[in-house]
């Protein structure tokens, strides 16, 4: 959805940056590898078992950095939805890996915190992410906690080289 708002955006405003839309682009293709349709249309059998928590992992970080690459020159400060991306592909791929830990790795069958975490968690970034790149708005102030942070890193990195 939001590619495709990105995408009618971007062509009826010529001059406008792709930033969004390339963002949107990674996302959008990144989820189409995993749905559920497609999945049944090719027949592919590896997202039915607890190993598909891993390829959700690694395509969530293989999406993060595709977007790193392609928005290397755009700042959070113009594009805030680049910050909630990172911070939502960041926290899914995370909670994708925790839970191919405890199924596939531990055998681990009963539902538990984790499990409702997962479930809360994975649906809230998604819909943050859709909300951010439909809007481009640093609505939850992301970008003022990042800015604030990186000034007091910097600051006290300055202090320990004196």
């Amino acid at each position: 959805m939001a590619f495709l708002f990105n995408l009618v955006k971007r062509s009826s405003l010529v001059h406008t940056d792709k930033t969004l839309m390339w963002i949107s682009l990674a996302i959008f293709l990144s989820y189409l590898m995993t749905d559920p349709l497609v999945s049944m249309a090719f027949e592919i059998k590896f997202l039915e078992s607890a190993s598909g928590f891993i390829l959700w992992c690694f395509l969530d970080l293989a999406c993060l950095f595709i977007i790193m690459f392609v928005t290397r020159g755009s700042s959070i400060e113009d594009y805030p939805a680049k910050l909630y991306v990172i911070v939502g592909l960041l926290i899914n791929s995370t909670l994708f890996f925790f839970l191919y830990i405890d199924v596939d790795v531990n055998g681990n069958d009963e539902r538990w915190f984790l499990w409702d975490l997962y479930t809360v968690t994975v649906n809230l970034m998604d819909i943050t992410m859709l909300v951010a790149l439909l809007t481009n708005k640093d609505f939850f102030k992301f970008v003022a906690l990042f800015k604030l942070v990186r000034r007091r890193l910097f600051k006290v990195n300055i202090e320990c080289l004196n």
